[in-house]
């Protein structure tokens, strides 16, 4: 299943984002916050990364490697 694209607006051209924050993860992975975390802990989806301050979000990468295969991904830290 390819990435889904935001919606074109006539203003600005289609262009996916580099990170997405938690609402757009939630909507695009159909799971709650609660359950994304969760997998998080469990190793079973990308953790999000620090965009500066309080700011995080998932890069597109990483949720494009889950959307390919959720149940055999399994997230492993960079050692």
């Amino acid at each position: 299943m390819p990435f889904p694209r935001p919606t074109p607006s006539k203003a600005a051209p289609s262009v996916a984002p580099a990170f997405y924050r938690l609402r757009e993860v939630s909507r695009i992975s159909a799971l709650s916050r609660s359950t994304i975390y969760r997998r998080i802990a469990e190793g079973r989806f990308p953790p999000p990364v620090t965009l500066g301050g309080r700011a995080s979000g998932w890069a597109r990468e990483a949720l494009q490697a889950w959307i390919d295969d959720p149940e055999a991904y399994r997230f492993t830290p960079p050692s």
